[in-house]
C-alpha cells in the first residue's frame, strides 16, 4: 500500500511595521508588501498561505504581540524603520525560533552586512525572482544568505497588487481627493497606487542614485495594465479617485505620457500625483486635466539656483514658475515641495523663498527641512557639501517636520562655517528659517498641515 504523505502549506507573513513617526499611518499603503504577496500567491498557489501582518496604529512596544506564527517572515526595510524592524525580528526569533526571516528594501541594499546580522537571509535589489527562489530554497531546506536579481525586471510580466490582504476600510478612504479650493471631492473614496518603478535622475539628497546597480532604470506599467488595476479598484472597493505615489507620476517622455494619460482617462476616475517641473508641456498638462487630474505635486526643492545646482537637481527655478502657471491655466491644483537648509543656499534664502511663493501663488507648499540620509551622495561625500558631524541615529532623519504643528525640529548634521559656496547657516539658523516660512504659510493658508 502506498504511503500517503501529509502536505503542509507554507505560512508566509509580510511585516508592515508601526512606523510610529507617521502623523497619519494610513496615508501610504504598504505597496511593496501587497505587490510581492500578490506575486507569491500567483506563483505558488495553494502551496503557500501569504498574509500581511499590518502593525500600523499598534503601539510600537506592543506590536510583536500581534504577530502570528509563520514559517517565513518577510521584511522590507527603510532606514527610518530599521530600529523597529530589528526589534520585531528579535521578538520573532524569541517566540518562533524555527522560523526564517528574509529582509529586503533600501536599507538592506545600503547596509547588507549590518542587516544580515539581524535576519537569516537578504534580498538585494528587485525582488520578484529572488523571493520566488528563496521560497523554493526554503521548501528544500537550503535557504541562502543573499539573493540578487541580475536581469532587468519587466513590470508587465507580473500581476498588479491585489488588496484582499487588507480590510476594505483600510484600502478605500474618504478625503483623499479633497483639494484646497473646494470640497466637492470630499466624499469620494480613494486609495494610493504605483504604476512605475525607479527614477532616472541623481539628486544628491536622494538614496536612489546610489542603489541603481540593483534597480534597473525607470519603468512604467503599460496602459492596459493600468486600466485593469483601476477597474479592479473601482469594482471591488468603490474607488473614485487615486493618488499616484510614483516618483514621477507622468512619464517625462510625451510619447509615453500620452497613452499613459489616455489609459487613466478611459477609466473615468479622478487622480492626483507628482511630477517633474521641467517635463510638463501645454499639451500634456491639458491632457492630464482631461484625464481626471485634480492636483499635481512639483519637486521644486529650492528657489536658489545655486542650491539646485549643488544638489544636482537638473532643473531651473524658472521651470517651477512656468509649471505652476501651466497648472493654474488648466485648473489643476499646484502643490509645491520645497526643502529649506539645502547646501548652497544664500544668506537671503528666506526672503527669496517667500518672494517666489507670493509671486507664483501655488495652492499649497509642502515645506521640509533638509536632513542627511544614508547612501545619498551628501552622506557619502559630506566635505563636498560643507557638512560635518552627521548624526547616524536614523530615526531622526525625517525631511517632513511640522507634523504636530508645534514641533520644533532638530538636525542630524551641521555645516562648516565656511562652506564651498560661502558662509553657511548654523543649525539654529536653519531651524529658524524653516519655522519662519512655515509660520507664513500657515498664516496665508498655504500650508499642507
Amino acid at each position: 500500500m502506498q504511503e500517503i504523505t501529509e502536505y503542509k502549506m507554507i505560512d508566509i507573513g509580510f511585516i508592515t511595521p508601526s512606523s510610529d513617526y507617521l502623523n497619519d499611518p494610513f496615508r501610504g499603503d504598504p505597496h511593496t508588501q501587497l505587490y510581492l504577496l500578490t506575486h507569491i500567491e500567483s506563483e505558488f498557489g495553494n502551496k503557500v498561505n501569504p498574509k500581511l501582518i499590518y502593525l500600523r496604529v499598534i503601539k510600537r512596544e506592543f506590536a510583536h504581540r500581534h504577530i502570528p506564527e509563520c514559517d517565513i517572515f518577510l521584511h522590507s526595510i527603510y532606514t527610518l524603520d530599521f530600529e523597529e524592524q530589528k526589534d520585531i525580528a528579535r521578538q520573532i526569533a524569541t517566540h518562533y525560533p524555527r522560523t526564517k526571516q528574509i529582509a529586503g528594501g533600501p536599507h538592506a541594499v545600503t547596509y547588507p552586512q549590518e542587516t544580515l546580522n539581524h535576519f537569516d537571509s537578504l534580498i538585494i535589489g528587485e525582488g520578484e525572482e529572488s523571493i520566488k527562489q528563496a521560497i523554493t530554497d526554503f521548501e528544500k531546506g537550503r535557504l541562502q544568505q543573499i539573493y540578487k536579481q541580475d536581469s532587468k525586471i519587466n513590470l508587465n510580466n507580473y500581476p498588479f497588487s491585489r488588496r484582499h490582504f487588507l480590510p476594505k476600510s483600510t484600502t478605500s478612504r474618504e478625503g483623499m481627493m479633497t483639494i484646497k479650493d473646494g470640497h466637492k471631492y470630499e466624499d469620494i473614496l480613494g486609495t494610493t497606487t504605483l504604476f512605475s518603478r525607479g527614477c532616472p535622475y541623481s539628486c544628491a539628497f536622494c538614496a536612489m542614485p546610489q542603489t541603481k546597480e540593483f534597480d534597473k532604470g525607470t519603468r512604467y506599467n503599460n496602459p492596459d495594465k493600468i486600466k485593469q488595476e483601476i477597474e479592479y479598484l473601482k469594482k471591488n472597493y468603490g474607488i473614485g479617485g487615486i493618488n499616484l505615489l510614483d516618483e514621477i507620476g507622468i512619464p517625462p517622455n510625451a510619447k509615453k505620457a500620452i497613452p499613459y494619460l489616455e489609459a487613466i482617462a478611459d477609466t473615468n476616475i479622478l487622480w492626483r500625483g507628482q511630477t517633474r517641473v521641467d517635463s510638463l508641456t501645454p499639451e500634456i498638462t491639458k491632457l492630464a486635466k482631461e484625464s481626471g487630474c485634480v492636483a499635481l505635486g512639483l519637486g521644486a526643492e529650492s528657489v536658489s539656483q545655486q542650491a539646485l545646482n549643488t544638489i544636482n537637481k537638473k532643473i531651473k527655478v524658472e521651470d517651477t514658475r512656468r509649471t505652476i502657471g501651466l497648472l493654474r491655466e488648466n485648473g489643476i491644483e499646484s502643490r509645491v515641495y520645497m526643502i529649506l537648509g539645502l547646501p548652497g543656499e544664500p544668506s537671503d534664502i528666506v526672503e527669496k523663498t517667500w518672494d517666489f511663493i507670493e509671486d507664483t501663488k501655488p495652492d499649497l507648499v509642502y515645506l521640509s527641512l533638509f536632513t542627511v540620509r544614508p547612501a545619498t551622495d551628501v552622506f557619502n561625500n559630506p566635505e563636498k557639501y560643507g557638512i560635518k558631524n552627521i548624526d547616524t541615529n536614523w530615526e531622526k532623519s525625517m525631511h517632513l517636520f511640522g507634523r504636530y504643528k508645534t514641533e520644533t525640529p532638530t538636525l542630524t548634521f551641521e555645516y562648516e562655517k565656511n562652506a564651498p559656496w560661502g558662509k553657511a547657516f548654523t543649525q539654529q539658523e536653519l531651524i529658524d528659517n524653516y519655522m519662519d516660512i512655515q509660520a507664513r504659510l500657515r498664516e496665508h493658508d498655504m500650508s499642507h498641515l
